[in-house]
């Protein structure tokens, strides 16, 4: 079932938008300066006025929630990766953002995935029924940090083509997610652990060769990428559903395009590869294999454990809650 988009969101980009937004009005305000009060702007005050200017942009173009006020997110209490403090963090990203529009790979791509987007039509929240039985991609307990079937919990809703988009990570109680300062990938508790077929398919793309970031425990992501999804697999589960698993070690892959894999069949290991500011798995279902024109599909999850309570049907998995599987990878025992 499909039903008509608002304008906003045929050319709504939560990533792009703000940061084109910010450097138009800042070279505006700079051209201002020198233009009627013969003011140049040095250094410091270019990177405060950029920073003030998206973080106000940030907040000022995010839609609200169709139902009411946004959720408050549940990684609001929990550390951050890596040594930096709040304030320090808030700069570090938004810095790696604005660097990212320098990196044409990168720019190309937001740009391919806004135009991609206008094309699209988002079809009605929770009416999209799954043609086969999908399990998590994943091995052991896990945490959901970012994902929902809601505008509310979604952390990509505005991007069509990951509006029903994961994020997984592994955390210990506190919700620190990795060991000592964070400031190494292998730090990290789900670096390197195994990222399984969430159903039976063939797969159709993929990338690798990617390295790591260099930035862990820096809230950046990588702007010197040439790929935000870093190493991926698109995997054709059925007529209209394909599995995007993305930011995957480098020569982890344990499959070509062409292939056959069967559900729990280990396809790669978490990396930290692409955009992102700490290792982790992004995966989502789209109605095409294209990244950048598929739409994103709602998924539900079927043998899983929910905050260690095994669900009886198939679930939707929301963020901030643990996860398991109840089955186990291909070859491993029960």
């Amino acid at each position: 079932m499909e039903i008509s988009r608002t304008q906003p969101e045929r050319w709504y980009n939560g990533w792009l938008t703000p940061v084109i937004f910010t450097l138009v009005l800042a070279a505006a305000i700079q051209k201002g300066g020198r233009y009627w009060f013969d003011y140049h702007f040095p250094m410091t005050m270019i990177w405060v006025l950029y920073f003030g200017l998206y973080f106000a942009l940030s907040k000022l173009l995010r839609r609200k929630p169709a139902g009411g006020k946004a959720e408050p997110h549940p990684a609001e209490g929990w550390p951050l990766p890596g040594p930096l403090k709040r304030w320090q963090v808030f700069l570090t990203f938004v810095t790696s953002v604005l660097l990212s529009l320098l990196n044409p790979f990168l720019l190309f791509q937001q740009l391919r995935q806004t135009i991609g987007q206008a094309k699209l039509r988002a079809p009605a929240n929770g009416d999209y029924q799954t043609k086969v039985k999908y399990r998590l991609p994943l091995e052991g307990e896990w945490l959901v940090y970012h994902g929902g079937h809601t505008q509310q919990t979604s952390h990509s809703w505005d991007a069509l083509t990951q509006r029903y988009a994961y994020d997984f990570v592994k955390a210990d109680e506190q919700f620190s997610r990795h060991q000592g300062r964070g400031r190494q990938p292998t730090d990290y508790y789900c670096h390197g652990q195994s990222i399984l077929a969430a159903a039976d398919g063939e797969v159709v793309g993929l990338m690798d060769g990617i390295g790591d970031s260099p930035f862990a425990g820096l809230f950046m992501v990588d702007f010197l990428c040439r790929n935000m999804a870093g190493n991926h697999l698109t995997i054709r589960h059925a007529d209209g559903e394909y599995g995007f698993y993305a930011h995957l070690l480098k020569d982890s892959l344990t499959v070509n395009v062409g292939d056959e894999v069967k559900q729990g069949q280990v396809i790669g290991l978490c990396g930290f590869s692409g955009n992102g500011t700490e290792p982790h798995l992004h995966f989502h279902l789209q109605d095409k294999p294209n990244f950048y024109r598929g739409m994103g599909l709602p998924i539900k999850f079927e043998q899983v454990t929910v905050a260690g309570q095994p669900e009886t049907g198939p679930v939707v998995v929301v963020r901030g809650t643990r996860v398991a599987s109840l089955v186990s990878q291909i070859g491993a025992p029960s």
